[in-house]
């Protein structure tokens, strides 16, 4: 028997879908053309909605493009939250962080290496380099995330929420992501070959995690049973 779905649950995903097809129209356009040449008008004539939909699924026009940005932080705050027993904070975010070229588990590396996608993610990346207001933007999000990413830390190390260990554990991988996002970036900007970029951003992850490893090492100790275990 068919389990019917409830109408918020219709409702939700319908919104679901007009919010992803309103943002792939606008980063599309974002990319032929370039961020500041498109307006939000533009964006919501080709996608069928009205400017005030478009605002009301998008704060900002730059949040048209960082689409995932929420998405983004709750992966970090899953990973620290549902490591394995036996891995630190850190172990989980370096693999994280290495392991993909977004960092959303379990993507990986793959998709890099398809020359179409390869050449889409530079369109994507040349178009964020050539926006002042998206490189700024980058920086405004990644300091929404300090807070809910030391908090993520404090709770995963057993430490008072605002202890400033925890603060500073979060700065830091903040910091590192940004090396990562350049390292990145640069790479695939020069066309590097897909290995090339890969070797290139574990090189950096495995150096600035190794060092926050080592920094906290006196607190981020890996617990020695599954939580809620006895």
């Amino acid at each position: 028997m068919e389990v019917p779905v409830p109408p918020s649950g219709l409702r939700e995903a319908k919104k679901a879908r007009t919010r992803q097809a309103i943002s792939d129209i606008a980063t599309r356009l974002f990319m032929e053309r370039g961020f500041e040449a498109v307006t939000v008008a533009e964006i919501a004539a080709a996608a069928d909605v009205s400017v005030k939909t478009v605002f009301n699924y998008f704060p900002t026009k730059e949040d048209l493009f960082f689409d995932r940005a929420a998405e983004l932080i709750g992966g970090l705050e899953a990973t620290i939250r549902d490591r394995a027993p036996g891995v630190t904070v850190a172990a989980a975010l370096h693999r994280l962080l290495a392991d993909n070229l977004v960092p959303f588990p379990g993507t990986g590396w793959r998709r890099l290496r398809d020359p179409e996608h390869y050449e889409l993610f530079r369109t994507y990346v040349a178009t964020e380099r050539a926006s002042p207001a998206l490189r700024a933007r980058r920086h405004v999000i990644a300091d929404t995330w300090a807070a809910p990413l030391a908090a993520a830390v404090a709770a995963a190390l057993e430490l008072p929420e605002g202890d400033p260990r925890a603060e500073a554990f979060a700065a830091m991988v903040l910091a590192a992501m940004a090396l990562r996002h350049r390292t990145l970036a640069g790479a695939v900007l020069e066309r590097r070959g897909a290995r090339s970029v890969e070797r290139r951003v574990r090189a950096v992850v495995d150096e600035a995690l190794g060092r926050i490893a080592r920094a906290f090492a006196d607190v981020d100790r890996p617990p020695d049973r599954p939580s809620g275990g006895v």
